[in-house]
C-alpha cells in the first residue's frame, strides 16, 4: 500500500494540490472502528510471530470492521473503491480458510525466496487446487505481491487523497 500512498502524493502534487491538507479537509465517521481493526491486525502479526498460531477468524472480523467503517464513509471520494477492494480481499479470506493465498511464482518474481508463511498472520501459500486463486495475491509489483482487491483499495486511496487535498495557491491568487 505504500506505493499507492506514494502515487497518491505524486499525482496530487502534479495536479497542483497539497496532499498534506487532505487530513484537515476530511471528516471520517466511525474512525475508531477502522483504527482499532488495523490495530488488531498489527497485534495479530506480533502474536503469530511469537506463538506461530494464526488467528484467522479474528483477521476476518478485522476486515469486517474495516469494511463497516469504510461503508459508513462511502459518501467520500474513493471510499467505494476501497470498500470494493476490501470486499474482494474478505472474499478471498473466507474462501480460503481465513488466510490470503499467495502465489509462489509471484513471490519469486518479486525476489522473495522463502515461501514459508509460518510466522505470517495473514497469508498462506497458494495451492493449485484453490479454485478462487484469482482473488488472492498473485500480481507481482516491485517487492510485493498484490491481489485485485489491493489494486481497488489503492485506487481508492489515490482518489481519497487527491479529491480531499486543497489546491495550491499561487502568489496573489485567491481561493
Amino acid at each position: 500500500m505504500k506505493y499507492f500512498l506514494l502515487l497518491a502524493i505524486l499525482f496530487t502534487l502534479v495536479k497542483k494540490r497539497n496532499p498534506l491538507t487532505f487530513i484537515h479537509n476530511i471528516e471520517f465517521q466511525w474512525p475508531l472502528l477502522i483504527i482499532i481493526s488495523f490495530g488488531v491486525q498489527i497485534a495479530l502479526a506480533f502474536i503469530t510471530i511469537e506463538t506461530k498460531n494464526k488467528l484467522e477468524w479474528i483477521l476476518v472480523l478485522t476486515f469486517l470492521g474495516i469494511i463497516i467503517g469504510l461503508w459508513k464513509n462511502r459518501h467520500l471520494a474513493g471510499i467505494k473503491w476501497m470498500v470494493a477492494g476490501a470486499l474482494l480481499n474478505l472474499s478471498a479470506l473466507l474462501l480460503h480458510g481465513g488466510l490470503m493465498p499467495v502465489s509462489e511464482e509471484a513471490l519469486i518474481l518479486t525476489g522473495q525466496t522463502d515461501p514459508s508463511f509460518e510466522s505470517d498472520s495473514r497469508h498462506q501459500l497458494m495451492e493449485d487446487s484453490m479454485p478462487y486463486w484469482i482473488l488472492g495475491d498473485w500480481i507481482p509489483v516491485f517487492r510485493f505481491v498484490l491481489s485485485p482487491g489491493d489494486f481497488l483499495v489503492g485506487i481508492g486511496i489515490i482518489l481519497l487523497i487527491y479529491f480531499h487535498s486543497s489546491k495550491i495557491k499561487r502568489k496573489g491568487e485567491r481561493q
